[in-house]
């Protein structure tokens, strides 16, 4: 037979958490809407101003309230960067394991592999001005690694927007974030050269998105992307 064990009992907190989620979903406050302030919903639910942010801090990491400086608590909904920012912890304990880099960089290859062979297909002549743009900034810091690194991350962003799909922006923002703070100290060190050649790769893509040759697109984004990886 099993052992019969005492259920755990809430804590006042997530008693409290539960009800004004419970409260939000059904309407009851609206998306826009500020809801109560903490002494009054320590009147509400006759609880003290620990129980109270710490139900607030859980729902705002749920995406369901925002809290603006100098602003009243209101109700929002979540977006897809909500979900990455819970994610977040998680990712970065994996990618400490033994085989978590190699996994996650392996995830970016192919995430940007299906963003390029699209953006060759679809990309409007708007995102295809924005592309030769952002290659223009990266020239302009070849010999400046701080800001040439955010240039990159821009060229790149650029091709997870292209699809028109806010997941997907958040997916390429959350990947860059964690594997270039992993590979924080070899970005500082790469030279002029190497950024050189990345500019010049990202020319290749672009010149390769904007004929619709995808193939090729790909070809050279994989190349791009393992002498990155080479490099760092």
């Amino acid at each position: 037979m099993l052992d019969k064990r005492p259920l755990k009992r809430k804590k006042l907190s997530e008693l409290v958490e539960e009800e004004l989620e419970f409260m939000i979903r059904k309407g009851i406050f609206q998306e826009g809407e500020h809801i109560p302030s903490e002494r009054t919903l320590m009147e509400m639910f006759k609880v003290g101003r620990p129980s109270v942010r710490e139900a607030l801090a859980t729902l705002r990491r749920k995406g369901l309230i925002e809290v603006n400086n100098g602003e009243r608590t209101k109700v929002c909904r979540p977006s897809p960067f909500t979900l990455i920012n819970e994610l977040s912890g998680i990712a970065r304990d994996y990618l400490a394991s033994k085989d978590g880099m190699q996994h996650f960089e392996q995830l970016r290859l192919f995430f940007e592999l299906m963003l390029v062979r699209y953006a060759s297909v679809y990309a409007t002549q708007e995102q295809k001005n924005k592309l030769h743009q952002a290659i223009d900034i990266c020239w302009k810091y070849v010999n400046d690694n701080v800001n040439f690194i955010r240039a990159d991350i821009n060229f790149h962003r650029i091709l997870s927007e292209i699809p028109e799909n806010p997941v997907f922006v958040a997916i390429h923002t959350a990947l860059t974030d964690w594997l270039i703070n992993t590979h924080s100290e070899e970005c500082r060190n790469i030279t002029c050269e190497q950024n050189i050649t990345s500019v010049k790769q990202h020319e290749a893509i672009c010149e390769a998105i904007c004929k619709g040759d995808a193939d090729k697109a790909e070809t050279i984004l994989k190349e791009h992307l393992l002498h990155s990886l080479s490099v760092t």
